[in-house]
């Protein structure tokens, strides 16, 4: 099949979307009021409007809350995606909410990147001198000064606020035959397969197919907040330079230029970490000279590692891979010729995966665990299935898209629960679209197509009465 040639689902629902706009907003509940309010509280108490929508910043602009965006339970600002109309001005960005205007800077937030795209920087308190805020680029954010006394009367703080309001489209789709909504779920999983694959194939064009396939797997061992160091070792280390090297050198290389090697200290470490560092160092006293360009601090991958499951952290992702090359010709023969893919065999590959290290540790400093733990589980191998095998291999199969549709739904994440809220809320009907791994892939691109895109907070989205107009 030619990447020219849409799938006719997939063309089906890009012009669907492409003549349609939607939109996103959040909820609220009622709990007994904690006392003293935690900064949890106070965002729960923001979230859900209960401090008003209109105020006047600290230099006496009008501002307008038009959509709250989301609430972020990870490192980086306290809300996401927001709308906030400054003098009449839409902004799109992000709020960051602290009890002090003082916290922006005692917390680090101005000379942090991930902090460059607030828009609003919302207190309780402040300095009786003037405190500008300020991001990593010098750029000014406005300030809202609030108070206690702004809150409605029956104000309740809420730490279990819903992650997405119902949109108005729930209404439609509750409506519509299940045949009729799994049409449109299923069009947008094959749009959004489509949009990967001619992605990979690009990749394809520029590095080779088993670099491309290496540095796209590389990339799911990052998870959401460290794909891209992975992708920047697997460019900085390409495949044809580890596979000429033997394992232990692999190992090195790898550790070596991540920057973790630079950081651990040998006398904090177990007795069994101690041994594993002296085998890696063998080699990297060695290899370190030619890789020193890429050791200083500008050069070095940013890791993410503030709220990083133990399992997920980028050190015993980096074991992963490492297993993986050592077994690479099982991992890529597969993906480099559709005629001998097999799903069951390559999933028994990764899930198979074994380090004498990293099958016991989540990180170099760690203590040991109780028992040995998967390199890889299934539901990374789904994300493997979801990014890089079958959007690889669908152009050149157009029959795996059936193989497709029957591998059943193991992904939970937030931005799924979101896309799930959103569009169903509660009911029990939702349950119904989440079995098969294609419908979590279609949810998720009509959320990011149209809830994502919008900047109205629903009020103003087409996509509900358009709804109708699907057949």
């Amino acid at each position: 099949m030619s990447l020219l040639t849409p799938l006719p689902l997939a063309d089906r629902y890009a012009r669907f979307r492409d003549a349609i706009f939607s939109g996103l907003e959040e909820t609220s509940a009622s709990l007994p009021l904690l006392e003293p309010l935690s900064e949890l509280d106070l965002q729960s108490l923001w979230f859900a409007g209960a401090f008003g929508h209109e105020f006047t910043s600290t230099d006496g602009k009008a501002v307008k809350i038009v959509d709250f965006g989301l609430w972020n339970s990870g490192p980086g600002p306290d809300f996401t995606d927001c709308t906030v109309q400054i003098d009449g001005i839409n902004q799109h960005g992000e709020i960051e909410l602290d009890p002090d205007a003082r916290d922006w800077e005692r917390h680090g937030h101005g000379a942090n990147p991930e902090y460059r795209r607030v828009i609003l920087h919302v207190f309780l308190q402040a300095p009786e001198q003037r405190f500008f805020t300020r991001t990593v680029e010098h750029k000014e954010v406005p300030q809202i000064l609030t108070s206690m006394a702004m809150l409605t009367q029956d104000a309740r703080p809420n730490r279990s606020l819903a992650a997405a309001r119902l949109g108005r489209c729930s209404t439609p789709l509750k409506e519509m035959e299940e045949t009729r909504v799994q049409s449109i779920i299923e069009s947008a999983a094959q749009y959004r397969l489509e949009k990967k694959s001619k992605r990979l194939h690009l990749a394809v064009t520029a590095h080779g197919r088993e670099q491309a396939i290496y540095q796209a797997l590389a990339q799911t061992l990052g998870y959401r907040n460290n794909q891209q160091p992975f992708l920047l070792l697997s460019q900085r280390l390409p495949l044809k330079r580890l596979k000429k090297r033997p394992h232990a050198e692999r190992e090195a290389l790898l550790f070596g230029i991540s920057g973790f090697m630079e950081k651990v200290c040998f006398e904090d470490t177990q007795p069994a970490t101690r041994d594993y560092l002296r085998q890696i160092w063998q080699d990297w006293w060695r290899l370190r000279d030619e890789c020193q360009r890429w050791l200083t601090v500008p050069q070095l991958p940013h890791w993410k590692l503030a709220a990083t499951r133990p399992g997920n952290h980028p050190q015993r992702r980096l074991g992963a891979l490492t297993a993986m090359l050592s077994i690479w010709d099982s991992i890529a023969a597969p993906l480099m010729e559709a005629s001998r893919w097999s799903q069951a065999s390559w999933t028994k590959n990764l899930l198979n995966l074994r380090h004498d290290f990293w099958a016991s540790h989540y990180t170099l400093l760690a203590e040991p665990a109780a028992k040995p733990m998967a390199l890889i589980g299934e539901t990374r191998v789904q994300e493997m299935l979801a990014n890089v095998a079958y959007p690889l291999l669908m152009p050149e199969r157009t029959r795996l898209w059936a193989e497709y549709l029957e591998l059943p739904a193991m992904l939970d994440n937030q931005k799924l629960r979101r896309a799930s809220l959103r569009l169903f809320g509660e009911h029990p009907q939702s349950a119904e679209f989440q079995k098969k791994l294609h419908q979590q892939q279609g949810l998720l691109q009509l959320y990011e197509d149209f809830c994502l895109e919008d900047e109205s907070a629903c009020s103003n989205c087409p996509f509900p009465e358009r709804l109708k107009e699907w057949r």
